[in-house]
């Protein structure tokens, strides 16, 4: 190779773009952006989707990501039944959340509805009145028929009046 050769392939490499790692995703939907609804739409009825979700806008209904990530932003207001994998509310939420991952609610979040998830946060500040069920196994009422029950191990005192357990005969 002559000495302009190797300066412009020198000069090539040079203005090339380096190659760039893919971006790490935390759902099946690869590099793609969530999606948005507005914060001027309002939607009544379900809601579902193989894609994480933004909320900036009004939804009433059901709402299932079940597989995905769906953020209630701060001017977001839902009236719902929530499942998805995992969810953040920053702003209103009526109704149950289901999350198979985890729920976050930051401190502008308000809920009103039971949480169901393996890991659930409620940050400082934030408002919520329901239930929380952190259960990670799906536990029945049959399950709870077989637990035995716990009795105390010694004997209940006797009252005044009453028969002494040894002997069966009256007190006085």
């Amino acid at each position: 190779m002559s000495q302009k050769e190797i300066e412009a392939a020198t000069a090539a490499a040079d203005e090339a773009p380096a190659p760039t790692p893919p971006k790490a995703s935390s759902s099946k939907t690869g590099s793609r952006k969530p999606a948005t609804i507005g914060s001027s739409i309002v939607i009544h009825g379900d809601v579902t989707g193989e894609e994480d979700l933004i909320v900036d806008g009004a939804i009433e209904g059901t709402v299932n990501f079940k597989d995905n990530n769906l953020v209630v932003s701060e001017n977001g207001r839902v009236t719902a039944n929530i499942n998805a994998r995992i969810i953040r509310v920053d702003g209103q939420v009526n109704g149950e959340l289901y999350g198979s991952e985890q729920v976050i609610i930051s401190p502008s979040g308000k809920v009103k509805g039971d949480i169901r998830a393996p890991r659930v946060v409620l940050e400082d500040g934030c408002s919520f009145k329901g239930s929380v069920d952190m259960d990670t196994e799906n536990a029945t009422v049959g399950d709870r028929a077989t637990t035995p029950r716990l009795r105390p191990a010694t004997a209940r005192p006797v009252r005044p009046g009453r028969e002494t357990p040894e002997t069966g005969s009256l007190r006085n």
